[in-house]
C-alpha cells in the first residue's frame, strides 16, 4: 500500500489563525445584522418583527435552505463551464462549490454587490487560477444573470396581459432590464474587442500601475472572446434560468413561510410575491451604503407589496422577517463553507511544497480580539431578544392529582378573584367565586390576555389582549386594552396599543401605558384619551426608558412606576414630572387609599419578598414573605379595604406567563403561614385581582 502523503495529512499552523478570523467576523456580522435589524425598527413594530420571525414554519426555513445549496450547485456547474472555456482548468466541483457558497454570504456586504470581488479573490488566491479567467467568469454569470431576470420578467408581464391586470411599472421595469442586458452583453463582446488596442497601448506606458491593469484587462478581453467563441452560451444560459428560478421559488416558500396563515390582506400567488422579490432584489442592489442591504431591499419590496394592496405595516414587517431570515439561513451556510475552503485550500498549498510559517502574536492578538468582539456583539443581541420573553406559549398543565381545593377555610368572604391562567390551552381570564370557590372561564380567545384589573364597583373588568396569537407578557407594545362586562358578558375594545390597565377610583376613567414609555388616561363616557407622562417626552428621561406596570394615584396625582430598558428602578412622579427614586424591585403599587405602596424585591424564603414603602419617606420594610414552598411572590394586589393580599406563587420559577405561578390569599396583619392558597392547576396563573363586597 501506498503510504500517505505526509504534506496532504498535516493540519496548517496558519489554519488555527484563518478559522478564529473568519468566526470572530461571522459572529460580529451576524451580531451587527440582528442590531440593523432592530435598531431599525420602530419599538412598536419589534415585537410583531419577532413574532412574525419566530412563527415562520422551519419546514419553509429547510426548504428555502435547499433551494440555496441546489442554486449554488448550479453556480459552480456554471462558473466552472466559463472558465474551462477560457482554456484553463478550473477547480473541482467540491472546491468550486464552496467558493459559490461563501460568495452568497460575500456578495450583500457591499452597496452594489462589490461582494462578488469575494470569488475572484478565493479562486485566485486559494486555487491559482488566473485573474483574467476569474473576471470573465465572474462578468458572464453577472451578465447571464441579468438576462435570466428578463426572461423571468417577461414571463410576469404576459401573464399580466393574460389575466387583465398589466401594470404599467413593472412594462417599465422589464424594458430597462432589457435595456440592461443589451448594454452589457455590447460591453463584454464587440465592445470590449474594440478596446483591446487601446489595453494594449496603456500596457506599454510608464506607469506600473497602469501597465499592470491594462495587462490584465486585455488578457479579460482575450479570455471573453475565447468563452465567446467555445459554443457554450446556450448552456450557460439554461444554467443561469435555473439558478434564477431555483432562487426565486426559494424565496418563494421563504415568503409563505413568514406570512404562515395570518395573509389577511397580502396577496401570496406566486406572480405577486415574485413582482415584490425582483422589486427587493433590484433596490438592494443599488449603490447606496447600507449594510447587507438592509432598507433598501425591504423598501423596494414594500413598495410592490402596497402597489398590490397590502397595508404599509405588514409589507415592510414581512420583507424584513423574509430578509432576516434569508441572511440568517445564507450567512450559516457561507461561514461554514468558508472555513471548509479556507482548510482544503491551505491543504492543497501545502501538499504542492508551500511551507507554513509560525503564527506571530501581532496576527494572533487581532485574531482573538475580533473573536471577543463578535462573541460580545452576538450575546448582546441574543440577551436583548430574549428579553421579549418566551418565542413560544408555555405548557398548558394539568389539574394537581389528589387535591381539589377548598381546605382552608375562607370565613365570612364574599367575593370573588380573577386572573390569567393557560390551563385551557393558552391564557385567558378566569374568575373564582368566594367563598364557593367555582372557577368561571370569562374569555375565551386565540389570543394571550392577561392583567385583568377589577373596576371600582365590581362589574367590569379590563385586561389585555395580544395583537397575535402569542405575545410574552415581557413585550411591552403589541397588546390592546379590551372592556368586559360582567353581567352581559359583553368585550368590547377599549385602546388599540395600549397595556397594562388600570381604574381611576371614580371609575370613570382607565389608565394605561401606551408604546412601552407613554401613560395615557382614557375617558370612559368620551373615548377621550389624554398623555400623561411620556419618556423623551414631558419627563426628563430618555424615550428608551420603559414605564413597566404604572400606578396612578389620583388624590395626590402621583404616579408609581418601574422603569426598564436604558434606566432600571422604581420611581414616584408628580404632577410637576419630578422624579423621587425608590430604589429596585419592580410592580411598584398605590394602595388604594394613596396612604402607602406597595412592591416586589429580591430577599426573603423564596429569593422575593412584599416589601411596604411610605408614602411621605420612601422608607420601606419587608411586609410578606410566604412561610412555605411556594415563597418566590409576584403579582401582588390589594383589595380595596387592604384587608387582603392576593399573589401569585411559585417554587422557585422566575418568568410570569411561563412559570408554575399558583394564586393565593393572606389576611394582611395575619401570620405568614395562614395565607390560602386558591389554584390547584401545574399551568400558569398569573396577575390576580380582588374584589369584596362590603
Amino acid at each position: 500500500m501506498e503510504p500517505a502523503n505526509p504534506a496532504c495529512m498535516m493540519v496548517p499552523k496558519k489554519l488555527v489563525l484563518q478559522i478564529i478570523l473568519s468566526l470572530g467576523t461571522s459572529l460580529l456580522l451576524i451580531g451587527l445584522l440582528l442590531r440593523v435589524m432592530t435598531g431599525s425598527v420602530d419599538q412598536g413594530l419589534l415585537p410583531r418583527l419577532v413574532s412574525l420571525f419566530r412563527e415562520t414554519a422551519p419546514v419553509f426555513v429547510c426548504m428555502y435552505a435547499f433551494s440555496g445549496l441546489c442554486q449554488t450547485w448550479l453556480r459552480a456547474v456554471r462558473y466552472r463551464c466559463i472558465i474551462r472555456a477560457t482554456g484553463e482548468e478550473p477547480p473541482a466541483g467540491g472546491h468550486m462549490f464552496l467558493v459559490a457558497m461563501s460568495r452568497n454570504m460575500f456578495v450583500d456586504m457591499l452597496p452594489a454587490r462589490m461582494g462578488e470581488l469575494s470569488y475572484i479573490g478565493m479562486l485566485n488566491r486559494g486555487y491559482r487560477v488566473s485573474g483574467e479567467a476569474c473576471l470573465s467568469s465572474l462578468a458572464i454569470s453577472f451578465v447571464f444573470d441579468f438576462v435570466a431576470l428578463a426572461v423571468l420578467l417577461i414571463c410576469l408581464l404576459v401573464y399580466q396581459v393574460a389575466t387583465g391586470g398589466l401594470q404599467s411599472w413593472l412594462l417599465g421595469s422589464t424594458l430597462a432590464v432589457l435595456g440592461l442586458c443589451a448594454l452589457f452583453l455590447g460591453l463584454l463582446f464587440p465592445i470590449a474587442a474594440r478596446f483591446r488596442v487601446l489595453f494594449v497601448r496603456l500596457a506599454g506606458s510608464g506607469n506600473i500601475l497602469v501597465q499592470k491593469a491594462a495587462s490584465l484587462a486585455v488578457k479579460t478581453v482575450d479570455a471573453l472572446q475565447q468563452t465567446g467563441k467555445a459554443g457554450i452560451t446556450f448552456r450557460v444560459f439554461v444554467l443561469s434560468l435555473a439558478i434564477r428560478s431555483i432562487k426565486y421559488l426559494g424565496l418563494y416558500l421563504l415568503f409563505l413561510g413568514v406570512v404562515g396563515s395570518g395573509r389577511g390582506d397580502m396577496d401570496t400567488s406566486l406572480p405577486s410575491v415574485l413582482i415584490a422579490l425582483v422589486s427587493g432584489e433590484a433596490a438592494a442592489s443599488l449603490p447606496l451604503p447600507t449594510f447587507m442591504s438592509f432598507g433598501t431591499y425591504e423598501a423596494g419590496g414594500a413598495l410592490a407589496l402596497l402597489v398590490l394592496g397590502a397595508s404599509r405595516t405588514r409589507s415592510v414587517l414581512v420583507m424584513l422577517a423574509l430578509h432576516l431570515w434569508s441572511q440568517v439561513v445564507d450567512y450559516s451556510l457561507g461561514t461554514l463553507a468558508f472555513v471548509v475552503f479556507l482548510f482544503r485550500s491551505r491543504v492543497v498549498a501545502v501538499a504542492e511544497g508551500g511551507r507554513e510559517g509560525r503564527i506571530g502574536w501581532r496576527w494572533l492578538v487581532p485574531a482573538v480580539i475580533l473573536l471577543v468582539a463578535g462573541l460580545v456583539v452576538m450575546i448582546a443581541q441574543v440577551r436583548g431578544i430574549r428579553k421579549l420573553g418566551a418565542l413560544k406559549p408555555p405548557p398548558s398543565g394539568r389539574p394537581v392529582e389528589g387535591v381539589s381545593g377548598g381546605e382552608e377555610d375562607l370565613g365570612n368572604l364574599h367575593g370573588f378573584v380573577v386572573w390569567s391562567s393557560n390551563r385551557f390551552g393558552n391564557h385567558d381570564i378566569v374568575m373564582l367565586s368566594l367563598p364557593e370557590r367555582k372557577l368561571t372561564r370569562l374569555t375565551d380567545h386565540p389570543h394571550t390576555e392577561y392583567f385583568p384589573r377589577i373596576s371600582p364597583d365590581g362589574k367590569k373588568i379590563v385586561f389585555c389582549r395580544s395583537q397575535t396569537a402569542w405575545v410574552s407578557q415581557r413585550n411591552p407594545v403589541p397588546w390592546d386594552v379590551y372592556l368586559l362586562d360582567l353581567e352581559s358578558g359583553q368585550v368590547r375594545l377599549l385602546a388599540r396599543n395600549g397595556n397594562v390597565p388600570t381604574w381611576s377610583a371614580d371609575g370613570r376613567h382607565v389608565y394605561f401605558q401606551r408604546q412601552a414609555n407613554r401613560f395615557v388616561r382614557h375617558t370612559l363616557a368620551t373615548g377621550e384619551e389624554t398623555l400623561l407622562f411620556e419618556t423623551g417626552g414631558n419627563l426628563p428621561l430618555p424615550a428608551s426608558v420603559i414605564l413597566e406596570t404604572p400606578s396612578w394615584n389620583g388624590r395626590q396625582k402621583k404616579l408609581a412606576v418601574t422603569l426598564r430598558g436604558s434606566q432600571r428602578g422604581t420611581v414616584i412622579i408628580d404632577r410637576q414630572r419630578r422624579i423621587r427614586r425608590i430604589g429596585g424591585g419592580c410592580e411598584l403599587t398605590w394602595s388604594a387609599d394613596g396612604s402607602f405602596l406597595y412592591q416586589i424585591d429580591h430577599g426573603g424564603r423564596g429569593g422575593n419578598t412584599v416589601y411596604r414603602v411610605d408614602a411621605d419617606s420612601l422608607q420601606r420594610q419587608p411586609w410578606f414573605d410566604a412561610d412555605s414552598e411556594y415563597s418566590h411572590e409576584y403579582f401582588p394586589r390589594l383589595d380595596r379595604q387592604g384587608r387582603y393580599l392576593v399573589y401569585g406563587a411559585s417554587t422557585g420559577g422566575h418568568e410570569h406567563d411561563t412559570a408554575d405561578y399558583e394564586i393565593f390569599l393572606w389576611k394582611v396583619g395575619s401570620s405568614f403561614s395562614s395565607m390560602v392558597r386558591l389554584s390547584y392547576h401545574t399551568g400558569n396563573d398569573c396577575w390576580p385581582d380582588i374584589y369584596l363586597y362590603e
